[in-house]
C-alpha cells in the first residue's frame, strides 16, 4: 500500500512538472516595448513610444537630459531618467520593474546619447522614491556605481527586501491560478455562473488575473540582497557629485517632498536645461495612486513644483509620456477633486469608522467629473487613493500599507475591470 502511494505522489509530482513546463509555461517580458496605451496628450517631439528621448539639446550646457519611456504606464511600467555628460559619467535617475527591463534600458543607453565622452556610462544612480517599479533592477547597475536617496527611502527599500519572497510567492501563485482558470474558459464564465457563486469566483478570478500581469516581470530574476544601498544619503539642498576626477557638483537640485505617493518622495530639478524628474509625485494619462497623502499635501507639493519651475519647463513622470505645467495641472486637479469628493461627498459616512471607507471610495469614482476622467486613463484607481485619503485624514498622518495592502487593492482594481468586461452594467453596479 505505502509503495502505491508513493507511485502515485510520484506520478502527481510528473504531471505537475510536465503541467509547469508546457501548459503554464510562462513567457517573461524581455524588453520595454511590450506594452501599448491609446494616444494621450503628448509634447511635439516627446512622443508616448517606449526607449531614450533627449528632453534638450546639447547646447544647454555639459549634462544632457534623457527620459526613459515605458507606455503604457499602468502598474509597474515606470519610466527613468539619465543625465548624460558630455565629459564622463553621467547620473541615472530610478531604475525598472526588474533586471532584464533595466538591463535593456542600460544596454540602449551609449547608443541614445551618441558617442560623446560620457559615452552613456552611469556614475551615480539616484532614487526618487522606494517603489518596487523604481527599485527592483538595481541590480542591472554595476554595483561598483554608488546610489543615492534620502534615508526614508532607504529604510522603506530594505523592509521590502525582507518581504520579496512573499510578494513573489504571490505572483506565482495566482499567475499559475489564472493558467488553470483559462484552460476551463477564463472569466468568460462568470455571466453563466449563479448569482450566490459569482461574488467569490470574481474575487478568485480577480487575484489570478493581476498576478497574471505582474508575473510577466521577471521578479525570479531578483536577488533581495542587491536592491539599493545608498552610500550617501541626501536631503534637499545637498550637491550630488560624481565618484570621478574633480567630483565637481553636478547642475541639479535634488528635493525632498515628503511622504505623499510613497513613504518618501523627492524630485530633481536642472534649472540649466528646464527639466524635472518627478518620479511618481506625477501620472500623465494614466490615473495616479497615492499610498501615502493626504490629498492636500500631493496639490501642496505641485503647488510648490510649479512656483519653483515655469511653464517652458518639461517633466519627466514616474508614469506616462513627458509633459509640461498643463500636465502638472491637470494632476494637481486630480486632487483636488479627490480631497473635496471625500470631505465633502463622503461627509455623511463618519470618518471614524473604517468599514465605510470603501463605500467612500466608489462614490468617489461615480461622482468623477467627465471632465477629468477624460485625462486619465483606469480612472477606477482613485478608489485607492479615496480610501488612503480617508486613512491619512483619519490618523492626521500619511498613510502607512505595506505590501499585502497594495496587492489587494490592486486585486480589486482586477475585479473592477472583469466586472466592466464581463458582466453586464446592471449586475456591477448593483455588486459595487
Amino acid at each position: 500500500m505505502n509503495r502505491c502511494f508513493f507511485l502515485f505522489g510520484i506520478l502527481l509530482s510528473a504531471i505537475g512538472f510536465f503541467a509547469w513546463k508546457h501548459v503554464f509555461n510562462r513567457q517573461h517580458y524581455q524588453d520595454s516595448c511590450s506594452n501599448f496605451r491609446s494616444p494621450v496628450r503628448t509634447l511635439e517631439g516627446h512622443p508616448f513610444t517606449c526607449g531614450w528621448q533627449q528632453l534638450r539639446p546639447k547646447t544647454f550646457g555639459d549634462f544632457v537630459p534623457y527620459a526613459f519611456i515605458q507606455p503604457n504606464g499602468s502598474w509597474c511600467w515606470s519610466n527613468a531618467g539619465f543625465m548624460a555628460s558630455l565629459h564622463g559619467p553621467g547620473l541615472l535617475v530610478d531604475t525598472l520593474m526588474d533586471p532584464v527591463l533595466t538591463s535593456t534600458m542600460v544596454a540602449e543607453l551609449k547608443p541614445a546619447t551618441g558617442t560623446g565622452g560620457g559615452e552613456g556610462r552611469i556614475g551615480a544612480v539616484v532614487f526618487t522614491h522606494p517603489d518596487v517599479d523604481h527599485i527592483l533592477g538595481n541590480q542591472a547597475v554595476s554595483m561598483e556605481v554608488p546610489r543615492l536617496g534620502d534615508v526614508k527611502a532607504q529604510q522603506d527599500i530594505l523592509a521590502q527586501a525582507k518581504t520579496l519572497h512573499r510578494m513573489r510567492f504571490t505572483v506565482n501563485l495566482g499567475y499559475l491560478l489564472w493558467q488553470a482558470l483559462q484552460l476551463i474558459g477564463g472569466p468568460r464564465l462568470l455571466p453563466s455562473l449563479p448569482g450566490w457563486m459569482r461574488p467569490r469566483a470574481l474575487q478568485v478570478f480577480s487575484f489570478a488575473n493581476y498576478a497574471f500581469k505582474l508575473g510577466g516581470f521577471n521578479l525570479h530574476t531578483i536577488d533581495a540582497d542587491k536592491l539599493p544601498a545608498f552610500a550617501k544619503t541626501i536631503q534637499t539642498g545637498d550637491e550630488i557629485t560624481l565618484d570621478i576626477g574633480d567630483a565637481s557638483p553636478l547642475p541639479v537640485k535634488f528635493w525632498q517632498m515628503g511622504s505623499i505617493h510613497s513613504k518618501s518622495d523627492s524630485v530633481l530639478l536642472l534649472p540649466q536645461s528646464r527639466v524635472c524628474y518627478t518620479g511618481d509625485l506625477l501620472f500623465i494619462g494614466i490615473a495616479p495612486v497615492m499610498w501615502a497623502g493626504p490629498a492636500k499635501s500631493w496639490v501642496t507639493a505641485l503647488d510648490d513644483l510649479l512656483k519653483a519651475t515655469g511653464e517652458d519647463w518639461l517633466f519627466v513622470p514616474g508614469h506616462g509620456p513627458v509633459t509640461d505645467a498643463i500636465g502638472v495641472q491637470h494632476v494637481k486637479s486630480y486632487f483636488e477633486y479627490l480631497h473635496q469628493a471625500v470631505s465633502e461627498n463622503c461627509a455623511d459616512l463618519p470618518l471614524m469608522q473604517p468599514e465605510l471607507d470603501e463605500t467612500c471610495a466608489w462614490r468617489t469614482l461615480e461622482r468623477m467629473p467627465n471632465q477629468l476622467k477624460e485625462h486619465f486613463h483606469e480612472p477606477e484607481r482613485i478608489v485607492i487613493c479615496a480610501v488612503i485619503e480617508r486613512v491619512a485624514l483619519r490618523t492626521g498622518a500619511p498613510a502607512k500599507v505595506d505590501v499585502k495592502f497594495k496587492l489587494q487593492w490592486i486585486s480589486k482594481m482586477s475585479e473592477y475591470e472583469l466586472k466592466r468586461d464581463y458582466l453586464s452594467t446592471r449586475l456591477m453596479r448593483s455588486e459595487l
